[in-house]
């Protein structure tokens, strides 16, 4: 090991520290030369490169136990050198004593940049850079991966990703011309753990939302708020909780750290709290989960033995325990996960306990404490800190950005404390006790009838009289599948013509209810000018016309639908909660589950879900326990329909309630507390006038996602517009949601004289902004180019496509073996999701037996759809349902789990041998194949 001395000319230079807290970049840089002169230091080379430009390790060798930097070097002029010190790593300065004194033991003659390609992390912003200072271009491996500026193409994870692994098959030669800095590999371990953290806390806002705030690993049900904090902290991953006193942080955090362990693969727990309150975290992790856990008690041998052999998930210590053991609990008990409790105890940064604290080493930290900030901002810096040193960097800069000085430097007042308090959001979530309210508040419902016009009637008529035939026909032996798909057709287009004829015929665009609706909008607004108001349709178009009222009266509003992408969501709802001047959210049931919408305090519901627990869901946004306002809800329903009739099943709301918001019961359990023959004299009532319907089914019709006729689809539509303009295209195909049935886009092809009538035929059947925004017209040579690139395997086309239109002469290309297997499967898939929905309703109607038959024809259905996904030979047609003969294919292959295979043969031969809990198999089983099926499909697009 080579010790480096400063030259003589370098300690001679003078050099004046100051005291003030106003300090520049330059300054703090000299400060750091300072140290390193001051500092006796050893450097060593290490690595297999030679040159000055490589990696060096660096200490102090004045003192035992030292620790050990890894300083990379690749320039003596500028500050693009990297360390593994955390001055350097929260500094964003470039540098740091050890960088200082590596450049300092490599002045003279010699080249002052790297020749490499060096590809590192930039501090500030933290994003990856690829820098090539040597002679001649850029190695031409490198060249894909930049922009004509020189920067990595983004995204950056996945370039370096793939440079990555061009470098690993690339000549000896060319490895050597590339230096990879350590941190990349860290950076991109960060980002797959976002990833992967993102996914489990969507999984587990499902799991809670689904169980009414309960976990299998959980002994007792969360509130929302406490979900909320839970979820926070497990998958932030290093986080603060700063929810005043009394509010739980501590089971907030017991739950997260058991979601760790399940998902993240936490094993350890280092729980640092006030000795006084030790016990206090036994009896609340032994209440809460049966994780096994351990107390840290005795002299420093007995301590060191626990620390050595403890095999408890939660090892509880208090403070002065670690100050006097940190290092010992890193080197023995290697903590996943510390949280500290009652952290003001670090506030102050120049204490020993919080520079003791700062030294535990774990993936995960939680941060509790009910009072992050009483005297000065910078007790708020030592926290987050702990948390990520990165994020409000060195003390210098954070003194330096949110502290007003004087001409003399010294403090006079605080400045960008909203800044400040923006800055520190991603880490840290609080909440006070006047926000958590154990008692609602009041709630009025009022129901708004309203005539529908005589285009209404008459078309709500004739569906009605088909729905009659059908009933009757019932009564007398069981519907086959398409009269069943029938029925399900003429029930929702009764209850879409309920809100307007526009829903299914977009020529007619009247609405008695958005008259309705406007009205009581300006009734609300006259009296209360601030005040925000939900409205939910099941159907988007009906969305349509209240947009065109809202834009015609300059009401700004926002809208959440399943069309939108989540991000586009995510942005609606946050301009609806903070912009004053949004003062409508517009929602399909897409918006009725999940959502905290507590600035709304009316909730409109243009039209009645079948299941009561719907409507609740919907009102539920705004009626919650944050919600400090009167909620006032209002059903507009149409007058003599079975909408009027719906209004009986709206009686359950009190107890639905309870369930939806505070986990006291659930749905199933409430529904199943009136018998088949009380819960089948509701449907009885529902449907008066259209007699005899079977309540089972048409339930599930109900409930099943409307399937638009298609004498009148907006399809059959386009193509007959075309077919009547004569040679406007020789091809047109359109692909359709299948969930909302809205327009995803439009191919043709046309010459372009003819592009501006093929336009037209969109926009009159599908409307001017899908003419607009998701047509494409290719020329005929720009399709044979499409061809081409199609059976290059270049390009994929959206499976969905279907053709409206194609003259004798035009064809569409063929698509490849996995994109006809991903269209063939989706029939029995969509045909099981069908049967699934119906047995959910059955089964949460109180039809246990009942709901077998349906999940049955689910998983069969679904069987099919892996046969076709696996099979040897692509079938010419989708199998009608799942047979014995194609169980060697899925035994072969294994497209989900065997246990779940298993369910296949069984329900064949054996089907009076279900379970009480087959319906729960069949979802599983479902979801299994649909997830499947969609990783297909993803490796067929790309």
């Amino acid at each position: 090991m080579k010790t480096t001395t400063p030259d003589a000319a370098e300690k001679g230079r003078k050099w004046k520290q100051q005291s003030s807290w106003k300090t520049t970049d330059d300054y703090e840089i000299e400060l750091r030369r300072q140290r390193m002169l001051a500092e006796p230091m050893q450097v060593r080379p290490v690595g297999e490169r030679r040159g000055r430009f490589r990696d060096y390790v660096v200490c102090r060798c004045d003192q035992d136990h030292v620790q050990e930097y890894v300083v990379e070097l690749r320039s003596l002029t500028e500050n693009i050198n990297t360390c593994s010190c955390p001055d350097f790593t929260k500094n964003f300065l470039g540098t740091c004593k050890h960088i200082e004194r590596v450049k300092a033991a490599q002045k003279g003659v010699g080249a002052l940049e790297s020749p490499y390609v060096e590809l590192y992390m930039e501090r500030s912003p933290w994003r990856p850079v690829l820098r090539y200072a040597g002679r001649g271009e850029l190695p031409a491996l490198c060249r894909r991966y930049v922009k004509v500026n020189g920067e990595l193409k983004e995204p950056a994870a996945t370039t370096l990703l793939a440079l990555q692994q061009d470098l690993a098959s690339a000549d000896a030669a060319t490895r050597a011309m590339v230096r990879v800095s350590s941190e990349i590999e860290a950076y991109l371990q960060s980002e797959r753990l976002k990833t992967q953290q993102a996914h489990w806390r969507r999984a587990y806002e499902e799991r809670f939302k689904e169980n009414q705030g309960q976990l299998p690993m959980l002994r007792c049900p969360l509130y929302d708020y406490q979900i909320a904090g839970t979820l926070h902290l497990a998958f932030k991953g290093r986080a603060l909780l700063a929810d005043e006193m009394g509010l739980g942080k501590t089971v907030q955090a017991i739950a997260a750290a058991a979601i760790q362990q399940e998902c993240l693969g936490v094993k350890r727990v280092l729980v640092v709290t006030p000795a006084s309150l030790k016990c206090e975290w036994e009896d609340q992790i032994r209440q809460f989960t049966a994780l096994p856990l351990e107390i840290v008690y005795g002299l420093r041998k007995a301590r060191l033995d626990t620390y050595r052999n403890s095999q408890a998930f939660f090892l509880i210590v208090n403070y002065e325990q670690v100050l006097k053991d940190v290092a010992e609990i890193n080197e023995y008990f290697h903590p996943d996960l510390v949280i500290l409790d009652e952290a003001q105890r670090i506030k102050n940064w120049k204490t020993l306990t919080a520079n003791h604290l700062k030294r535990l080493q774990s993936r995960f930290a939680f941060v509790l404490t009910g009072t992050p900030l009483e005297n000065r901002i910078d007790e708020l810096y030592s926290l987050v800190e702990f948390v990520d040193p990165t994020l409000l960097g060195s003390l210098f800069r954070f003194n330096r950005r949110f502290y007003a000085f004087d001409d003399s430097g010294k403090v006079c007042g605080m400045q960008n404390l909203r800044e400040l308090h923006a800055l520190v959001q991603p880490v840290m979530l609080r909440r006070r006790k006047d926000e958590i309210k154990e008692d609602l508040p009041e709630r009025v419902d009022n129901n708004y009838f309203v005539k529908m016009t005589s285009e209404q009637s008459k078309r709500y008529d004739d569906y009605a009289d088909q729905v009659t035939r059908l009933a009757a026909k019932a009564r007398r032996y069981p519907l086959t599948p398409d009269e069943f798909k029938h029925l399900q057709l003429a029930l929702s287009c009764m209850r879409m013509l309920c809100d307007s004829v526009y829903i299914l015929d977009q020529k007619i665009r009247e609405s008695p209810k958005v008259l309705e609706l406007q009205g009581i909008l300006k009734d609300i607004w006259e009296a209360e000018p601030e005040r925000k108001v939900l409205i939910f349709s099941e159907w988007t178009r009906m969305l349509e016309l209240v947009q065109e009222a809202l834009a015609t009266a300059d009401v700004k509003y926002a809208l959440h639908t399943g069309a939108l992408d989540q991000q586009r969501r995510r942005d609606e709802i946050r301009r609806f909660k903070n912009d004053p001047a949004c003062r409508v959210m517009l929602s399909s049931d897409s918006g009725s589950v999940g959502l905290n919408l507590q600035a709304a305090s009316v909730v409109i519901n243009l039209d009645l879900p079948w299941n009561p627990a719907r409507h609740e869901q919907r009102i539920a946004r705004a009626w919650r326990k944050h919600q400090r306002n009167r909620v006032h809800v209002i059903n507009l329903v149409s007058e003599a329909t079975l909408e009027q009739r719906m209004l009986v099943t709206l009686n359950y709301k009190r107890a639905l309630s309870d369930a939806v918001l505070d986990g006291r019961g659930d749905f199933a359990d409430f529904e199943q507390e009136s018998s088949r023959t009380a819960f089948m004299e509701r449907l009885s009532t529902i449907m008066s006038g259209t007699p005899g319907v079977p309540s089972p089914d048409t339930s599930a019709a109900a409930e099943a996602p409307p399937v638009a006729a298609e004498a009148l689809s907006p399809f059959a539509q386009l193509s007959t517009e075309l077919s009547l303009e004569e040679d406007a295209a020789s091809l047109c195909q359109a692909a359709y949601d299948r969930e909302t049935g809205q327009l995803q886009s439009v191919l043709a092809v046309a010459p372009p004289r003819k592009a501006p009538a093929v336009l037209a035929a969109v926009a009159k059947t599908h409307g001017k902004e899908s003419a607009e925004s998701r047509t494409a017209i290719l020329s005929p040579d720009d399709y044979a180019l499409l061809q081409k690139l199609l059976k290059l395997g270049i390009v994929t086309l959206n499976p969905e496509l279907k053709t409206a239109f194609a003259t004798p002469a035009a064809s569409a290309p063929r698509p490849s073996d996995r994109e006809q297997r991903m269209q063939l499967s989706a029939l029995p898939l969509a045909a099981a999701e069908r049967h699934l929905r119906m047995a959910r309703v059955l089964r949460d109607s109180g039809f246990a037996d009942e709901c077998r038959a349906p999940a049955l024809q689910a998983v069969l259905q679904a069987g099919a759809a892996l046969f076709v996904q696996v099979c040897d030979a692509l079938p010419d047609a989708a199998p009608k349902d799942f047979s014995m003969e194609m169980l060697p294919s899925l035994q072969k292959a294994r497209p989900v789990e065997g246990q779940l295979l298993a369910l296949l043969p069984l329900c064949l031969k054996s089907p009076g041998d279900l379970g009480e809990d087959f319906a729960e198999c069949a979802e599983a089983f479902l979801a299994a194949t649909t997830d499947f099926i969609n990783r297909r499909g993803l490796a067929a697009g790309n």
